[in-house]
């Protein structure tokens, strides 16, 4: 594999391209996750270390400074003591401060054997005995300067104490003699002397261990603030960096989610406005459920555009053999369904007879007896699609039930079946064949018949309408000026025109056209003016009616236009475009240009009344609210134009 496309997987992947949505969603959710848990290690980090350095300030420096502040206020009160030996005379106030002094160097030399191993200092009062304060000390590190400061002390400490006892031997001895000889003063002023020296260099000591201790406290604090500061900063830089990666891999995952919605939801709108634009198709570059659904949507697209285009393609044949051609030429190259026959069946006589095509077989598989009596065919009785994968030997009428499935779905057209379409498949096809084109299994297979059952319904109103037009060949129901459907054709196909909308629970518009002032013409330029007037205004009215609507001579200089499965308004378009035409027509006669102008009204079947009739009625009314009102003019039929019980 190349760099570069490596290198466009990896992008691929971080903008959330080729990955499921809930993967795209769990890894977003990891991603929080994990930043979460690195800004919690950093905060737990500098927590545990600021803890663990404020209990050794609490537990090891604090205490190991108190201590020795402690040894050096005990060191200075026994001085006070020594001195008060020195000067008094009065053997009781001497022991006195012996004992004092001597309390005071045992609890010192307590306090600096508890700083070198650790333990409990309790700290009581010289004079009175009582406990004063009590604490915990950790042993000084060894081989550190506190053990040696506090082992010098110790051992100066030991000295004093030796001194001590040295010059209240003295003192002692001077008190019997009564007052001594210069040379016991002596003496005893040169020991004191090298106690005081003694005592001095201890305090320098203990001095020098507290300054150590304090700057192994600063120390502590310093690290504190450090680590406080580099954790505040690492918290506003991760905080930082995890916004803007989360704020660009949202907007990242927004975008790979809501772009190809987005484009759907267009394609949608356009869809249910009655447009059907393949050049707008849907391309995602991502491979998720979004992009499933985008293919899909484009195939749903591409269905309905085949859809349509067939449709308009077998309004505009000449008969009706041409649409079964079409059909049939569909289902073999389109669908694949190589295997089929079509039936068309009369209500007339109850007969049916095979189509020939180029893409259907003429062999009989099915009895002949269904030629006769079209009743006896299941799928023309029932209306319903028959199925032998469904369920086996369904249809006895069906004569190679032990070699072939068959599947028959019926053409309703109108309210009657009009015929019957059978597609067969093999059941002996051989492995590779089968596993070619997997005709025998059963999602394909009703996906196929599916799709051809859209084409037929589509087909069905033209065939319908095809199979009328053939009709009108055979009887008198056309106008022979004009050339249009008349007011018998009418009658004759009112009631399936009935049947038909209230199957597929429709409106039709009914639309009542009246050339203005059109006696004048006869007046003006005579009768046969008036016809070809008439002729080119039923061109016209034909013209702009759509492909699936009926245009009819009403009578004398009125049409009506009958608009099939009209949606909302659709009538009210049809009928301002017709008479826009007729007002732009000009009509070349003998005696001149001629130059009429419409007025229409019209009304929707089953919308304004339940009676066809009646609606043609209401129609009519609103034509003459037409012509009051200015003429040349379309107007809808309201319920307040009339108010009669019957029309």
């Amino acid at each position: 594999m190349s760099i570069s496309k490596i290198l466009k997987r990896i992008l691929n992947f971080l903008t959330f391209t080729d990955i499921p949505i809930w993967q795209k969603l769990l890894l977003f959710a990891i991603g929080g996750i994990v930043w979460f848990i690195i800004i919690a290690v950093i905060g737990l980090g500098a927590v545990t270390y600021v803890n663990d350095s404020s209990k050794a300030l609490t537990n090891e420096v604090v205490p190991q400074i108190l201590a020795s502040q402690k040894v050096i206020i005990k060191i200075r009160g026994a001085n006070v003591s020594v001195y008060n030996i020195a000067m008094h005379d009065d053997i009781n106030i001497v022991n006195n401060h012996v004992q004092r002094a001597n309390i005071l160097f045992n609890d010192v030399s307590v306090i600096l054997n508890a700083l070198l191993k650790g333990g409990l200092v309790k700290d009581y009062s010289d004079l009175t005995g009582d406990l004063i304060e009590e604490f915990q000390v950790l042993p000084v590190k060894e081989g550190s300067r506190s053990e040696r400061y506090v082992k010098e002390t110790l051992a100066k400490n030991q000295n004093i104490r030796k001194i001590l006892n040295e010059l209240v031997l003295i003192k002692k001895a001077r008190l019997k003699e009564g007052g001594g000889t210069a040379k016991n003063k002596a003496l005893f002023m040169n020991k004191l002397k090298e106690y005081d020296a003694l005592t001095v260099q201890a305090v320098t000591i203990l001095g020098k261990l507290t300054s150590w201790i304090s700057v192994l406290q600063k120390s502590h604090t310093i690290r504190i603030q450090r680590v406080l500061k580099q954790s505040m900063a690492m918290f506003i830089f991760v905080g930082i960096l995890a916004v803007i990666l989360l704020t660009v891999f949202s907007y990242l995952l927004k975008i790979s989610i809501t772009r190809p919605l987005k484009a759907i939801t267009e394609q949608i709108k356009i869809l249910s406005e009655g447009e059907v634009d393949l050049t707008k198709q849907i391309t995602i570059g991502s491979q998720d459920e979004i992009a499933d659904l985008s293919a899909n949507f484009n195939m749903l697209m591409q269905t309905i555009y085949d859809m349509n285009t067939f449709k308009k393609v077998i309004e505009e044949d000449d008969d009706l053999t041409d649409v079964y051609v079409r059909l049939a030429k569909v289902f073999n190259e389109g669908l694949g369904l190589d295997d089929i026959s079509i039936y068309e069946a009369t209500n007339r006589n109850k007969s049916m007879q095979i189509l020939t095509t180029p893409y259907t077989k003429d062999d009989i598989y099915c009895n002949r007896e269904i030629f006769i009596d079209n009743s006896l065919c299941r799928a023309r009785k029932t209306g319903r699609r028959v199925s032998s994968i469904e369920y086996s030997e369904i249809c006895k009428q069906f004569l190679f039930a032990s070699d072939k499935y068959h599947v028959c779905v019926p053409m309703i057209v109108g309210a009657s079946i009009g015929g019957v379409v059978q597609f067969r498949f093999d059941k002996t096809i051989d492995k590779q064949k089968q596993e070619e084109i997997t005709i025998l299994d059963n999602t394909c297979i009703e996906r196929l018949v599916l799709k051809a059952e859209q084409y037929i319904a589509e087909s069905s109103a033209v065939i319908e309408a095809k199979r009328l037009t053939s009709a009108l060949k055979e009887s008198s129901v056309r106008d022979p000026m004009t050339g249009l459907y008349n007011r018998r054709f009418l009658e004759e196909y009112v009631e399936t025109l009935i049947a038909r909308v209230a199957r597929k629970e429709g409106v039709i518009g009914l639309l009542m056209c009246d050339l203005d002032f059109f006696k004048q013409v006869n007046d003006k330029f005579g009768h046969d003016a008036g016809d070809i007037v008439l002729i080119e205004t039923a061109k016209v009215i034909a013209a702009n009616a759509r492909a699936a609507d009926l245009t009819i001579r009403f009578g004398g200089e009125e049409f009506l236009v009958i608009v099939s499965d009209a949606k909302e308004g659709e009538a009210g378009v049809v009928a301002e475009r017709i008479r826009k035409m007729i007002e732009e027509l000009k009509v070349k006669t003998s005696g001149g240009i001629i130059q009429k102008t419409i007025s229409v009204g019209y009304s929707e079947f089953p919308k304004d009344t339940h009676n066809f009739w009646e609606a043609i009625k209401y129609a009519d009314i609103a034509l003459y609210k037409a012509k009051e009102s200015g003429r040349n003019r379309c107007i809808r039929f309201e319920k307040e134009m009339w108010n009669k019980e019957a029309y």
